[in-house]
């Protein structure tokens, strides 16, 4: 059943996807989005499967989504003021990110990676590796860890 429901989930987006995407909607257009929907649903649902992959829990998922148009922002510019400046390096480089518990990595992961300033390169347990713009913790971060490092 579980199955079945997230497989009517990715269609259903996807075919979504679509219809968004498409400049006009014809029975046939339609049609064929609702195949292409098919095949992409199969193959997502197949390597979630495969994988094993679950999103894990939902602790700190109000305040990581509170704290994310605030990092995407603070990013956006930390990244504009590097490019836009010749002679200023960044320190960028790798670190490791303790999630709180109950945290999942999953949805953590893609949250911190759909930011400018940081990209998860590695997940194991509850510990993420990160290639960040710099070693300043973002507002995000900090949600995501419970505020500690």
């Amino acid at each position: 059943m579980r199955t079945a429901i997230e497989f009517l989930l990715w269609w259903g987006l996807l075919l979504l996807l679509n219809i968004v995407l498409i400049s006009s909607v014809t029975p046939l257009e339609l049609a064929v989005g609702g195949c292409i929907a098919l095949l992409g649903a199969t193959g997502a649902v197949a390597v979630r499967r495969t994988s094993g992959a679950t999103p894990g829990g939902a602790a700190h998922l109000a305040q990581a989504l509170w704290s994310f148009p605030w990092t995407l922002l603070a990013d956006t510019g930390r990244l504009a003021v590097l490019v836009l400046s010749p002679g200023r390096r960044a320190d960028a480089g790798f670190r490791t990110v303790r999630l709180a518990r109950g945290t999942g990595p999953a949805w953590a992961g893609g949250l911190l990676s759909a930011t400018p300033g940081a990209y998860v390169v590695e997940s194991e347990d509850r510990t993420l590796t990160v290639h960040a713009l710099d070693d300043r913790p973002s507002a995000l971060e900090r949600a995501l860890t419970g505020g500690r490092r």
